[in-house]
């Protein structure tokens, strides 16, 4: 990888910008980083910082549940099983173990901070999706257990005096010294650059799924958190695997919709353009397979077809049960005029989840001291090559505790006394032969590209047309320090672009969410392993 990406994407002096203390600072407003700041032990303080409102994230946008042994009639060992089956042998089966066994407490730690999930009953509703031998997940609001989770944590954190909150912050960097994190270098248009110093520092930015044109992922996930990570030189691992979601809403010239995996679990069928059920003939488990496998079965029918999309048929299912269960979706498909109970759903793949991440530890801990990650930026051995539907709320949940806790006993070992560092970017004055750019049109032409050369079906042939483009843009926009936060997304997304695109190159088999067509089987002799990636050391 011959581009020389910046340590710090703007310039900055500690005399010439403001300057905040934290003990801990919480870069990331979902899931995972609301829990790590509620974890914080109370007489420290904590800041989370996030990119844009509370509410914009991943986590309050999840339709299906939480996956969690909740029930008599299951048991960890079933979802153990069912993880490390989805996760095509790629798994940390210890990080398995911790992670299943855990979830029945934190599910009820929700409960008692305010979570209404759905009942039956005295007893929670547990739904089935692809990939689970079992009822097992947990949902709200029907088919809005993100919003639901996501309003009971907004309210405890925003009612701890200790834990501070900065919406509409863009965190550019990660600040480091001696080869350890000492906090980030942060900008919102009230106040511009400030250097917030911490003891310690969580990431929870989410994913990348805004690399892709067609994602089920909001605006915000342009996969800053990684990009920071790996100029800050902590280690990152498994960036092929990127999922694709079977069924995202499609019509044409709207924006993409998540149609949750839970409506194949309560018996919605995947038909074609003429009406035929196609899942039983790619595998067993018909539509609940796991996501890797119905995708490109989707893909697969679309091409025999010649037709853009196939269809969710919930026809055959009990109208009143059908929209009790999934209002959400009913309310978005009635904006286009589709009654779910009496309508074919049209509905192809997207871009929606990153197995890949930061590297980190069972507590959380990445390869940086002083730095911890939890959610989707973390690579946690949860998912290995494919993640399980509804195991990410999960693992959120998990991490997200088990990182706040780690932190908050590392803060607790560094003196008060702790200050400001002398460290400087100066400013680079732009050169005047520069070629100049449009930031929305590279970034519009990036999506495209990863969704076309890096998307659901990778070649050789493909990879190389993205590298070579990708190293282009590359060398003329990574070079500069650009003035706001769409130029530094851009700047973002071309960083995680490249690992992508390096990691799909190496791996020469299908496993998982990686599929090359020109090494359509998986190779377990060499490559039952990871890939690893290192700012000035990849492998």
């Amino acid at each position: 990888m011959e581009t020389v990406i910046p340590r710090y994407l703007v310039p900055f002096h500690p005399k010439q910008v403001p300057h905040f203390f934290t003990d801990v600072l919480v870069v990331g407003g979902g899931l995972a980083g609301l829990r790590a700041a509620l974890a914080v032990d109370a007489g420290l303080s904590a800041l989370v910082v996030t990119k844009r409102e509370l509410a914009v994230s991943n986590s309050c946008q999840a339709q299906g549940g939480i996956a969690c042994v909740l029930s008599s009639e299951d048991r960890f060992e079933d979802h153990m099983a069912d993880t490390l089956t989805a996760g095509g042998s790629l798994c940390s089966k210890t990080t398995v173990e911790h992670v299943v066994r855990e979830g029945p407490r934190r599910i009820r730690e929700l409960i008692e901070w305010g979570t209404e999930f759905d009942h039956i009953g005295n007893d929670l509703a547990l739904g089935r999706e692809g990939g689970h031998g079992r009822n097992r997940v947990a949902h709200a609001l029907g088919d809005a257990t993100g919003k639901e989770v996501m309003r009971a944590m907004i309210e405890q954190a925003t009612a701890r005096p200790a834990i501070g909150i900065w919406e509409n912050t863009f965190t550019l960097d990660l600040l480091t010294d001696r080869q350890a994190c000492r906090g980030a270098v942060v900008w919102n248009p009230r106040h511009g650059k400030t250097l917030v110093w911490a003891k310690q520092t969580i990431l929870a930015t989410g994913g990348v799924g805004q690399l892709y044109r067609e994602t089920t992922n909001p605006e915000v996930a342009t996969g800053d958190g990684m990009a920071i990570a790996y100029r800050a030189g902590a280690e990152l691992r498994d960036m092929e695997f990127v999922q694709f979601h079977p069924t995202v809403l499609y019509i044409a010239g709207s924006s993409r919709q998540l149609i949750t995996e839970a409506m194949r679990g309560e018996g919605a069928l995947l038909i074609d353009r003429n009406g035929d059920r196609f899942m039983p003939d790619y595998d067993p488990s018909a539509e609940l397979a796991p996501r890797d496998i119905v995708s490109r079965a989707i893909v697969s029918q679309m091409e025999k077809t010649r037709h853009p999309n196939v269809y969710l048929d919930l026809r055959h299912l009990d109208p009143d049960r059908v929209r009790a269960r999934f209002p959400g979706i009913a309310a978005i498909c009635a904006k286009f005029n589709l009654d779910i109970t009496r309508d074919r759903i049209p509905v192809r793949p997207g871009a929606h989840y990153m197995m890949g991440g930061v590297v980190v530890d069972l507590q959380g801990r990445t390869t940086l001291p002083g730095l911890w990650a939890a959610g989707e930026v973390a690579c946690t051995g949860l998912h290995g090559a494919n993640r399980l539907a509804s195991n990410s709320l999960l693992e959120a949940l998990v991490f997200g505790a088990s990182a706040g806790n780690g932190a908050s006993l590392a803060a607790r070992q560094v003196d008060d006394t702790y200050r400001a560092l002398s460290l400087t970017n100066p400013r680079v004055m732009p050169d005047n032969g520069s070629v100049p750019f449009d930031v929305a049109d590279i970034r519009a032409s990036l999506k495209a590209l990863m969704w076309r050369a890096v998307g659901l079906r990778r070649t050789a042939e493909c990879l190389i047309e993205a590298r070579e483009n990708v190293h282009h843009w590359c060398h003329y926009v990574l070079e500069r320090q650009l003035a706001g936060p769409e130029g530094w997304e851009l700047q973002d997304m071309l960083t995680v672009a490249r690992l992508i695109i390096e990691a799909a190159s190496l791996r020469t088999e299908t496993r998982g969410g990686h599929v090359r067509t020109d090494y359509p089987d998986p190779d377990d002799e060499h490559w039952t392993r990871h890939l690893a990636f290192c700012r000035g050391n990849d492998s």
